[in-house]
């Protein structure tokens, strides 16, 4: 059973240059050229016996070289596709997969065409950004996933290889100072402030689009006014404003449907997602810490058993334990080096893409409202116009309780 309208354009990759950025550039990475990921076409998949479902997604690699290739997954593989890439990828800002919805009646959602489009588009974003991370792009867990066939496989691998993280002081917080030290409470007041921004231009466009109706509303009652009997005078003031208020709330629904699918809007939500999966990177990097200390820890109470011991036979296998625990404490160290040195880039690259994203989608978005803004006081100023050229001598006396202008 195919399930509600399938998408006119299946979201994609974007295929782009094989340049890498340094940590001060404002793009991330660059993917294989040419190389197009989809997410589309869910499908509802019932379960034994004909009770609940799931849905499946159509995953589509496409190559101008190497042609396509297809492969349908459900929501819960991404996830595991996901949990698979952070221990593959230590460091890596990972892309967060949209969460679990749970209700009572499941099938609901598997019926619901709006909500699945909007999973496939996010679904297709997490694909695109770890596809064209060049860090990601050649693991064998991305590219089983997506079913690539060897040749694609090894024209990735040969294009990542290509690429190399620009050098960066070895600082790893275990035996020195930590140069991560204040990135947890900074992360967090980060993705904390882009959400609430993004809430805030959420609801904003939401009383725009209020506003916009109401605007019609007051139109539709000027010209029921207007049919009353006892206006005579009012009525042509009453029809021109009807007339007016149509071309202004059609102005601030324009502004309103703008401004709830503007870039900015996009971008804090992508930004505050972003500073997540870095909130989460620190979290993992503190448990690999974690374990290097306890095994420094245990490694020094091996050591000093060893030196107490005046038994061969003990003292042998305390050094032999202590040789264990000294490999593994430099592996950790060494591991811990790696994910600090990667998280380092990743957060040098995060924040000026960011800067410069929202940068851009500041001007845009201001120099949009401004223009949205001029036709809405436009629409008013005619509105008015047509009201006052209707009075004729409408107005020259005031009522009860009234004053003259």
């Amino acid at each position: 059973q195919r399930l509600g309208r399938r998408p006119q354009n299946p979201v994609e990759s974007e295929p782009s240059s094989a340049r890498l950025p340094d940590a001060r550039s404002t793009t991330m990475p660059s993917g294989l050229p040419g190389l197009v990921v989809t997410v589309d076409d869910p499908t509802a998949e019932s379960s034994y016996g004909g009770l609940g479902g799931h849905a499946t997604y159509r995953v589509l690699t496409k190559h101008p070289d190497l042609g396509e290739t297809t492969v349908r997954h459900r929501y819960s593989e991404f996830r595991s596709l996901r949990k698979s890439l952070l221990e593959a990828c230590p460091g890596v800002l990972l892309p967060l997969i949209p969460e679990k919805k749970i209700l009572a009646n499941s099938s609901m959602l598997l019926h619901d065409a709006d909500f699945l489009a909007r999973r496939a588009a996010e679904l297709a974003e997490f694909l695109s950004q770890v596809t064209s991370h060049q860090l990601c792009m050649a693991s064998a867990e991305l590219s089983n996933f997506l079913r690539w066939p060897q040749p694609l496989v090894l024209l990735v691998q040969e294009h990542a290889a290509a690429q190399e993280l620009p050098p960066l002081e070895r600082a790893d917080g275990v035996d020195g100072a930590d140069p991560l030290a204040s990135s947890e409470g900074d992360l967090v007041a980060e993705r904390d402030d882009l959400e609430a921004a993004r809430i805030v231009l959420q609801r904003l466009a939401s009383r725009q689009k209020d506003s916009a109706t109401d605007t019609l509303l007051f139109g539709k009652l000027c010209q029921e006014l207007s049919s009353h009997g006892h206006v005579a005078g009012l009525r042509a003031p009453l029809r021109s404003a009807a007339d007016g208020t149509g071309a202004v709330a059609a102005a601030l629904q324009a502004q309103a449907e703008a401004n709830a699918v503007s870039d900015l809007l996009l971008r804090l939500g992508r930004f505050a997602r972003l500073a997540g999966s870095a909130l989460e990177q620190v979290a993992l990097r503190r448990k690999l810490a974690e374990r290097a200390s306890s095994t420094a820890k245990r490694l020094a109470d091996v050591s000093a058993k060893e030196g107490r011991e005046t038994k061969d036979s003990k003292r042998d296998r305390l050094g032999e334990e202590a040789r264990r625990l000294s490999i593994l404490l430099q592996e950790l160290r060494d591991a811990h080096a790696a994910f600090t040195r990667t998280l380092l880039w990743e957060l040098g690259r995060f924040r000026a893409a960011k800067e410069d994203g929202l940068y851009c989608a500041l001007r845009s978005f201001s120099a949009a409202n401004e223009a949205h803004s001029q036709r809405v006081a436009a629409a008013w100023a005619a509105t008015a116009a047509g009201v006052a050229g209707a009075g004729g001598g409408v107005g020259g006396g005031g009522g009860p309780g009234e004053e003259r202008e």
